[in-house]
């Protein structure tokens, strides 16, 4: 499982230089170390406020203390950092290496963290009386499908496992928060926006500010204005650093320093926004989803010499971020999300359109190239850059390309392919193509309900997606006229006569058990369903996406029947092991065994 674990030694460096915050790393500590209690921790505050700098510190000390902590960085534009599946994956591989007994190499990817959360929890941690700490930062970096009701649900459990814990960062009214407090447990907010952490936003601000000094040369008065005119930011500090270190001695004057991040990022900014290369090379990055290397930005910006290039990095470094691939080869981001946010009000949407547009029709192409990077990028994102670009009729012919939607099922996986038809659909549908977003409706209806099949066969998506089109009421001329198959895969058994179309109703197929299901009850609130089985397991799943939440194992012979409360934080299980239990829904464990019963039925 070492190729699923992620390289995060870049995102760590950034802040190596890390310093104060000692009041809510020790809150931190009260919470995520001490105590009985299992809490849900976030660390919420506005852009720049140093959240990831709070969070990879305290990781540090964990670690420096000989503690395991696995961990993720949900990142927008890093490498598919910010997709459930490659959450999943990352957080399970480190649990496992931690608790490789309880490894399960059989294991279906949609529940497969939850699952192994469970078994740690019930065969290590509760014994032992231990606890397990997962670390997420970046929570409102992460784009949700369209239409789901629980946008976390995707990678994170409705309830912590006992012992288990979660810290996590976002920035403050995000929606995903009002998520998180629906969920089952304690949740402890450090808000670093809240008047009473000022004095230590100020505190971390003016350490930052004393140990640059010396070597950037500046006095007392530059240092007392610049933690004055920061108001406690540190992404403030940060870029202010960074562009002194670009300019001479002479200009590092107080009149200069800006007060506050915003009229930073426009003093910033104007310094840039005529120069039509930079701008331009700006712009690229705020639209792209991964980093860009220098010759890819220059491909996309229709720079056709590498003075151009040069120019655009020469001027436009201190905004950027720069880290190597695998191959050695250098490749840019933009500094931070806020950098992002700002470049895109002042650009315009009409300008970012046309960005997506270029990034579509010169990087994300399709067929695609047959160098790796560009072939994974175009994969993730050809139809989102043709989204956003508002080219909504190239949006309709790729995805009614069965070769790409295959090779992206083999790439991504199926529930990640039918959440991006999804948001298409919805995109689509608010610009007025009402045929293109019915025609991607259905599509994204058709994915769902071969799910269960496409997970484990890709390579039998045209097949299935052509035959439940049909049964979807497309007839065989709507198919050969709005959709194209991939060649060589023309030989499937298809659907002539449709002798009953299939119900709109049925939604999808919720596939998992290794044995018939005997029953099934569907929590009040409508969002969940609890599948009983002969197989001696319950499942919970996710109705909306078909994701299994939680196996509740512990009966000795097949499950017969289950019943949920009222309020729906319990299930009772009736069995053939002459036992029924009781199980708190949300946590995935038993609360108690009822015996008396004599007979199996």
């Amino acid at each position: 499982m070492s190729g699923e674990r992620l390289d995060y030694s870049i995102e760590r460096q950034r802040h190596e230089g890390f310093v104060g915050r000692e009041a809510v790393l020790a809150e931190l500590e009260r919470s995520l170390v001490g105590g009985e209690t299992d809490h849900w921790v976030v660390v919420i505050g506005g852009p720049g406020m140093g959240k990831s700098a709070i969070l990879a510190a305290w990781l540090a000390g964990r670690e420096a203390a000989g503690a395991v902590v696995p961990h993720h960085f949900i990142r927008r534009g890093q490498y598919g950092w910010d997709e459930p599946a490659t959450i999943v994956r990352s957080l399970a591989a480190q649990v496992e290496a931690s608790y490789p007994a309880q490894r399960d190499p059989e294991a279906r990817q949609e529940s497969r963290l939850i699952d192994l959360l469970t078994r740690v929890s019930v065969r290590e941690l509760v014994p032992r009386g231990g606890h397990l700490v997962l670390m997420l930062d970046g929570l409102d970096e992460y784009d949700a499908p369209a239409g789901t009701y629980d946008p976390l649900a995707g990678f994170l459990p409705h309830a912590l496992p006992r012992g288990v814990r979660l810290l996590c960062a976002s920035r403050p009214r995000h929606p995903y928060l009002d998520a998180l407090e629906a969920r089952h447990g304690v949740l402890t907010r450090l808000d670093l926006d809240d008047p009473a952490a000022a004095d230590d936003n100020n505190a971390t601000v003016r350490a930052f500010w004393r140990r640059e000094a010396v070597p950037l040369g500046l006095d007392d008065r530059f240092v007392a204005e610049a933690v004055a005119r920061a108001d406690g930011n540190l992404q403030h500090a940060a870029m202010l650093r960074k562009h002194l270190e670009s300019v001479a001695p002479a200009q590092r004057r107080v009149e200069v320093i800006p007060r506050g991040l915003k009229s930073l990022l426009t003093m910033l900014w104007r310094r840039v926004a005529n120069d039509t290369i930079v701008a331009r090379g700006l712009g690229i990055l705020c639209a792209a989803r991964e980093p860009l290397s220098l010759d890819e930005l220059g491909e996309v910006a229709g720079w056709e010499d590498v003075a151009q290039r040069q120019a655009f990095l020469q001027t436009a470094r201190e905004l950027l971020v720069e880290t190597r691939r695998e191959d050695g080869l250098a490749e840019y981001r933009l500094h931070h999300d806020s950098i992002r946010a700002y470049v895109v009000e002042q650009l315009g949407p009409v300008a970012v359109r046309g960005h997506h547009a270029a990034l579509a029709h010169r990087l994300a192409t399709w067929p695609t190239p047959a160098d790796a990077p560009a072939r994974r990028y175009a994969l993730r994102y050809a139809l989102s850059h043709r989204t956003e670009a508002g080219d909504l009729a190239s949006v309709g012919q790729l995805a009614g390309d069965f070769g790409f939607l295959e090779a992206k099922c083999h790439q991504l996986g199926v529930h990640d392919v039918e959440a991006d038809v999804a948001r298409a659909a919805e995109r689509c549908g608010t610009q007025g193509a009402e045929a293109i977003c019915r025609d991607l409706g259905d599509l994204s209806r058709a994915l769902a309900r071969e799910s269960h099949w496409l997970q484990g066969e890709p390579a039998a998506l045209a097949g299935q997606l052509w035959n439940r089109l049909r049964r979807m009421g497309w007839s065989a001329k709507d198919l050969d006229r709005r959709v194209r198959l991939p060649a060589g895969s023309t030989a499937f058994v298809r659907v002539r006569h449709v002798v009953s179309r299939e119900s709109p109703a049925l939604f999808r197929d919720l596939v998992g058990h290794h044995e018939g299901v005997s029953g099934c009850a569907v929590t009040p609130d409508g969002r969940r369903v609890v599948s009983a089985s002969s197989d001696k397991t319950l499942k919970v799943w996710d109705l909306n996406t078909g994701r299994v939440l939680a196996t509740l194992e512990g009966h000795t012979r097949g499950v017969r029947s289950c019943a949920i409360s009222p309020d729906g934080k319990h299930v009772v299980s009736a069995s053939a092991d002459k036992t029924l239990k009781l199980w708190d829904l949300d946590a995935g464990r038993v609360v108690m065994t009822l015996e008396g019963h004599t007979a199996r039925c």
